[in-house]
C-alpha cells in the first residue's frame, strides 16, 4: 500500500464509482478495483458496499477515510512545498562585502545561487561599511567589528582572529622580535575601519603596544600586500594570511598573542521589507555559518554560475 493507492481509494470514495475515480486518474476500472480490493486485504475489513449503481462505504470505510484523507493531503503539500522551495524565489539582488570578507564568503555564495537557480546576484567590493547600504542602494551588507546605525538589522554570523604577520625578507633585515616590547622598534602597518577607527594600541591580553605607523591602510586587502612585500608588520586575520603562512610568504610572530576576535555581520536596512530574494540569502546564510546548538553549521558546495563582482565605481575587478 501507497499514497497512490490511498488516493484511489479517496477517490472512489469521493465520486461512487470505480469507473469515475479511473478516469479521473487516467487510468484502467480494473486496476483501481484490484488495488482496492488489496487494501482491504491488508486491512482485513471490507471498505465499500459494492451494487449496480454506485459504491458506497462502509462504516469501516467511513472510519478509514476519515483518518486517512487529511494525512494524505498534508503528505501531498509537503512535497509541494519541498519541490517548489527554492524554485518560487527570483529576482535580483545586491550585496555588499568588505575587500577580505569576500574570501570568506564565496563558498557561501556559490552554494546560495547553486540552490537558488532563478536569482541573479551581484556583488560589490565596498570600504564604507553599514553606511554603504543606502547609498549604493544594496540589500544587505557583510560588515566587520561593531555595526551601528539607525534603521539597520544585524545577525552575527561568524568571528576571526588576528594575529601578527610578517614577510620572511621583513624579518630577515630587522632587528630580533622576542616580545611584544620589541615590536615598538619596528615599522607597523594599521588599519583604518569603515567607521573611521584606527588602534592607537596594539591590545594583546597580557601587553600593550603604542603604535606609531609607517603605513595605513582601509582595508585588509592592501594590509596584507604591503605586508607581503616586506614593509612591516601587520595584524591580520587569519583567513587572509593562513595560505601565505602556509607557503611560507608570510611568518606568524609572536603567535601566542593576538588581538581578540572580532564579529562578522549581517546588516540589512529596516526601512522597508526585505524581498524574498534578500530574505532567502539572509536565512541562507544564518543557516550555513551560524553554529547549531550541536556545534555544527552546514556545509557548502561550488556552482558553477556566474557572480558579478564589482567595486563602488562599478569597475569588474579580479
Amino acid at each position: 500500500m501507497n499514497i497512490k493507492d490511498l488516493e484511489l481509494f479517496i477517490a472512489v470514495a469521493k465520486l461512487g464509482s470505480f469507473s469515475k475515480a479511473a478516469k479521473s486518474f487516467d487510468t484502467r476500472r480494473a486496476l483501481v478495483s484490484r488495488r482496492i480490493g488489496e487494501i482491504e486485504k491488508q486491512l482485513g475489513a471490507p471498505l465499500f458496499t459494492r451494487t449496480t449503481r454506485v459504491m458506497a462505504l462502509t462504516s469501516a470505510g467511513r472510519q478509514y477515510l476519515a483518518q486517512i484523507e487529511p494525512l494524505v493531503n498534508q503528505l501531498n503539500h509537503a512535497g509541494y512545498v519541498f519541490k517548489h522551495r527554492h524554485d518560487e524565489v527570483q529576482g535580483n539582488l545586491r550585496i555588499g562585502l568588505l575587500p577580505f570578507v569576500d574570501k570568506l564568503m564565496d563558498e557561501y555564495i556559490a552554494h546560495f545561487i547553486h540552490a537558488y537557480p532563478q536569482v541573479q546576484l551581484e556583488v560589490l567590493i565596498v570600504s564604507g561599511g553599514s553606511k554603504e547600504l543606502n547609498r549604493l542602494g544594496l540589500d544587505l551588507i557583510i560588515d566587520v567589528g561593531e555595526v551601528n546605525g539607525a534603521n539597520i538589522a544585524v545577525h552575527k554570523l561568524t568571528t576571526f582572529e588576528r594575529k601578527i604577520y610578517a614577510s620572511p625578507s621583513y624579518l630577515e633585515k630587522s632587528s630580533l622580535i622576542e616580545n611584544t616590547d620589541d615590536l615598538q622598534y619596528h615599522s607597523l602597518l594599521g588599519f583604518r575601519d569603515a567607521h573611521g577607527q584606527l588602534e592607537q594600541t596594539w591590545h594583546f591580553q597580557h601587553a600593550n603596544v603604542p603604535t606609531h605607523y609607517k603605513v595605513i591602510c582601509s582595508d585588509f586587502n592592501s594590509l596584507y600586500h604591503l605586508c607581503l612585500a616586506g614593509a612591516g608588520i601587520a595584524l591580520l586575520p587569519h583567513v587572509i594570511a593562513h595560505e601565505a603562512v602556509n607557503q611560507g610568504r608570510l611568518i606568524n610572530v609572536l603567535p601566542q598573542h593576538s588581538i581578540g576576535f572580532a564579529d562578522i555581520s549581517l546588516a540589512y536596512s529596516t526601512k522597508s521589507p526585505q524581498s524574498p530574494v534578500a530574505k532567502a540569502f539572509c536565512e541562507h546564510l544564518l543557516r550555513e555559518m551560524v553554529p547549531s546548538k550541536s556545534g555544527k553549521s552546514g556545509k557548502s558546495g561550488k556552482s558553477g554560475k556566474s557572480i558579478i563582482k564589482t567595486d563602488c565605481s562599478g569597475k569588474g575587478i579580479i
